[in-house]
Order: structure tokens, then C-alpha cells, then sequence
């Protein structure tokens, strides 16, 4: 992860969830719902606003020391760790979320990350992601409340393209609603099988 946008995150993660709270927009519940028996890895969990949502076994996964702090409240296993060197064995999860998580990654080394998931998810689970829509990459969003974070935003047709690269199938794309600026893309895929 871009080391100034973790930076931000270790200094500000309680004035963060103070502005965020917790997650209201089921998209946890929707991915708990595809995703068989086992184990759920919320990429990026930050504060934990979504480990609820995603049921009993979640396990909460942020690179900022301070966010997983906040996490601890959920209970549950959390990991700190990098979304391009994940810590799970091969086909070991029954699911994957990532909500405005990927977009903190240079694009260049998206593809790379997304395999990460692919190699961790069983055959045929579920990965729900959303980015930000757009071109926009570097340390400069407009209306960045928590300024100095990397964002890389997405046009649905890269990401799709970004998920299948990676080996993802049966990609699923969608707008969602933000509360400010541009929407977002909702990326719903499968790993490879059944």
C-alpha cells in the first residue's frame, strides 16, 4: 500500500470512524449471502465498519496498525497485512470483500493483488469490491476529506478487464450512490470452478 496513505490512516483512524460510523449499505450481507460455508476475509477492513455484516467467520485484514486497533472491537481474527502479499494459504476462503480498498494501489499493480485473492479463494467464491468511477490517479482527489491519500478511481470496462487479467470470471458490474463526488463501481466476481 502507498506508504503516505497509510500514514494518514495511522494518524487519523479514530477522527475516521468518528466521520464514517458503521456500515449501513448491506453490501457485507449481500457478499456473506454468495459466499458458501467458511471463512470471509474482509481486504482493508480498516476500523472493522463491515465485520458484522460479513457474519462469525470473518477475518478483518488492514495494513494500519491503528485501524486494526479500532477492529478489535468486533472481536474475531484480525491480520496486518498487504493487499499484494496476503496471508492465506491457497483455496482457503469462501469469500472475498474489499470496499475502497484496491483503489489505494497504483493501477500498474492492481492485477498483481488480484491474484492474491483468486490464489486464497476456493474454487467458484465470491469477491465483492467497489472503487471509485473515474481517471483519477495520484495524492490529489477533489473533496478528499482525509487529504494526502492515493487514489487510483476506475472506468467499469478497466476493471472488469483488471478482474479477468487476474483470472476472475462471471464479472458483474454496477454503479452505487456515494454521498459526495463521483459514484462508484461495484465489481461483483467469481474465481475460477465450481
Amino acid at each position: 500500500m502507498d506508504g503516505a496513505t497509510l500514514a494518514v490512516y495511522e494518524r487519523r483512524a479514530a477522527e475516521w470512524i468518528a466521520r464514517r460510523g458503521e456500515a449501513t449499505d448491506g453490501l457485507g450481507t449481500r457478499l456473506r449471502a454468495l459466499a458458501g460455508p467458511g471463512p470471509v476475509v474482509d481486504l482493508g477492513c480498516g476500523a472493522g465498519r463491515y465485520l458484522v455484516e460479513l457474519g462469525p467467520v470473518v477475518v478483518g485484514v488492514d495494513g494500519a496498525a491503528a485501524m486494526l486497533a479500532l477492529a478489535r472491537r468486533h472481536g474475531g481474527p484480525l491480520a496486518r497485512a498487504d493487499l499484494e502479499a496476503l496471508p492465506f494459504a491457497d483455496g482457503v476462503l469462501a469469500g472475498a470483500f474489499a470496499r475502497h480498498s484496491y483503489l489505494h494501489l497504483e493501477k500498474a499493480r492492481v492485477p498483481n493483488a488480484l491474484g492474491q485473492v483468486r490464489r486464497a479463494l476456493r474454487p467458484g467464491a465470491p469477491f465483492l469490491l467497489t472503487v471509485i468511477r473515474g481517471s483519477y490517479e495520484g495524492h490529489r482527489l477533489p473533496d478528499d476529506d482525509f487529504a494526502g491519500r492515493f487514489f487510483a478511481c476506475w472506468e467499469p470496462e478497466e476493471l472488469a478487464a483488471a478482474l479477468s487479467a487476474a483470472g476472475f470470471g462471471d464479472v458483474h458490474l454496477e454503479a452505487l450512490a456515494r454521498r459526495r463526488g463521483a459514484p462508484d463501481v461495484l465489481a461483483l466476481a467469481r474465481s475460477p470452478g465450481s
